[in-house]
């Protein structure tokens, strides 16, 4: 069964969870009024950044349930009923996993977050109690690893489990992991330190992310495409990094840079 909420929906409810529950700030176009202070001198926005943080980039999915006898990794014997299928996007279509792969060897933490429910109720269940980040599964698209063809791929998991299935030719095994404490022991697990988040930090960011999208680039002009790198550079030299920084991971990596303290 197809997921009956949007992905933006979906997305939203996370992200307002792990602001509000988890500490987080999010980076991006302004979504919540209480982080943003208005009026400023120059007109804009400021976010209240910590001095020190984790920093993670979401890639928000949503999930098909499949709950017949006949469907294909239960019938092959892989999982159980019900299970859930998230979809990679095609190469052909679209260079966002690449971009999610390049962006985490650069460094940055990176998951897929997916529901483990698709109904409008579950949702607005799960949003009421405060609970849609523990009924979610994260993975890395370094342990999803690169797709062997351009074609349609996908991951496979049943709730609660520890791990997936990246259907290909073959099914691959890869980590799920749990979100019932959130983010930041997966990030602690990972190595991953508290860094400096001042303007010169915030940069580092940016600038990583350009390097990305300008080695993405070769692959895109094979396929007669362009993110416009000298326009981006433009962008991160001119702009607000905080800015420049929401406007990349929104518009090339369509994910959301949160900070959490």
């Amino acid at each position: 069964m197809k997921p009956d909420f949007s992905e933006f929906s979906y997305g939203y409810a996370v992200t307002e969870e792990l602001v509000s529950a988890h500490k987080a700030t999010v980076i991006a176009a302004p979504l919540f009024p209480s982080l943003y202070d208005e009026g400023k001198a120059g007109g804009g926005y400021d976010v209240k950044i910590p001095f020190a943080g984790k920093p993670v980039f979401l890639q928000f999915k949503l999930s098909d349930q499949l709950e017949r006898s006949n469907s294909k990794e239960h019938k092959s014997g892989l999982l159980g009923l019900p299970y859930y299928r998230m979809h990679i996007r095609p190469a052909k279509h679209s260079d966002q996993h690449n971009l999610l792969l390049d962006l985490e060897a650069s460094g940055e933490s990176v998951f897929y977050i997916a529901p483990e429910f698709h109904l409008p109720a579950e949702l607005n269940s799960f949003y009421l109690s405060g609970s849609v980040v523990v009924n979610s599964a994260a993975f890395s698209p370094q342990a999803i690893g690169a797709m062997p063809d351009d074609d349609e791929h996908y991951l496979v998991f049943e709730r609660g489990a520890s791990i997936g299935y990246r259907c290909s030719d073959e099914s691959k095994e890869v980590p799920k992991f749990n979100l019932a404490n959130g983010l930041q022991p997966i990030l602690t697990e990972q190595g991953k330190k508290s860094r400096n988040l001042g303007e010169g930090g915030l940069r580092d960011i940016s600038n990583r992310m350009l390097n990305v999208l300008e080695s993405g680039e070769q692959r895109l002009r094979s396929r007669k495409k362009s993110v416009d790198i000298p326009g981006l550079r433009k962008i991160v030299d001119n702009r607000n990094p905080v800015e420049s920084i929401g406007y990349m991971a929104r518009t090339f990596f369509d994910a959301e840079l949160l900070i959490l303290e």
